[in-house]
């Protein structure tokens, strides 16, 4: 049986990121936060008041608590990722120590794959510490291990998918601002940039209420809200006109599912892509 081999430049990195002195303090310092705006969203939620006060009630405001929590994490792993993978490519290639890698035996493929699981697993550790915190809901039955188990899986997921994107512009171009400018463009894009191309296409062709348009496969965000109308229901903001569950649409029913498939196979392309293009001998190759 041959034996598994970890990625050495994967290895590498991380070890970097847990030696400083820097990591421990920012991860103590996030879940802090995340704490003081959990128990925050608590009180205000409790400070509204109901004219009875009964374990409905309370389960309603973890629910909430929940999809807060939920809310601010995702925003997290959407705007940080561009930042942590925008510069591994094109950072070695500043440091003029790009030749030197590519002069290994890992080849591209694992390259690509260690920086880019690399820049994901530090995000992960911030996830990852404030499980506790969102933990608390469990104890009012609004969510079981099961919805936690897809929203860890949500995150990562959707981490790779805007990382994928990042490292290929990190591949593509030679200044880290820029590779990391264009990815923030390209997530502007995906969240805000498909709803705009939605609209202009529902005013040649009206669409029902409860139905999306299939370039919202795309958007993350859009997957989040259909885990989370899965889980505890969308609020009535959102709900009348987004309608996940019991659609007979195949689609609607089962977006989560679909919408991940679809920024996975994108993902596996991104990768493909920037691992043929850091290939230093493809040129040659070509001709």
């Amino acid at each position: 049986m041959k034996k598994y081999k970890t990625n050495a430049l994967y290895a590498k990195e991380l070890r970097q990121s847990v030696r400083s002195i820097k990591f421990p303090i920012t991860v103590g310092l996030y879940c802090f936060i995340i704490a003081v705006i959990g128990l925050f969203t608590l009180v205000a939620i409790s400070a509204s008041g109901y004219p009875i006060y009964n374990a409905y009630t309370i389960k309603q405001d973890f629910i909430v608590f929940y999809s807060i929590l939920f809310g601010l994490e995702f925003g997290l792993a959407l705007f940080a990722v561009p930042a942590l993978t925008g510069g591994t490519i094109s950072g070695e290639r500043d440091h003029g120590t790009l030749e030197m890698l590519l002069a290994t035996a890992l080849g591209t493929k694992r390259i690509i794959l260690g920086k880019l699981l690399s820049a994901i697993s530090k995000l992960m550790f911030y996830v990852f510490s404030s499980l506790p915190v969102l933990a608390l809901i469990f104890i009012f039955g609004g969510a079981g291990i099961g919805d936690l188990g897809k929203y860890i899986l949500l995150i990562i997921l959707m981490s790779l998918y805007i990382g994928s994107f990042g490292i290929l512009m990190s591949t593509v171009l030679r200044k880290t601002s820029t590779a990391m400018a264009v990815s923030y463009i390209w997530v502007m894009f995906i969240t805000l940039g498909t709803i705009f191309i939605a609209f202009i296409s529902n005013v040649f062709s009206a669409t029902n209420n409860d139905s999306l348009h299939l370039i919202f496969l795309l958007n993350p965000v859009v997957t989040m809200f259909s885990l989370l109308d899965t889980q505890i229901g969308l609020p009535d903001i959102i709900g009348n006109y987004i309608n996940f569950q019991n659609n007979t649409s195949f689609v609607m029913e089962y977006w989560f599912v679909l919408s991940l498939a679809v920024q996975m196979v994108i993902t596996i392309i991104n990768i493909f892509v920037a691992a043929y293009l850091l290939n230093p001998f493809r040129k040659r190759a070509n001709q």
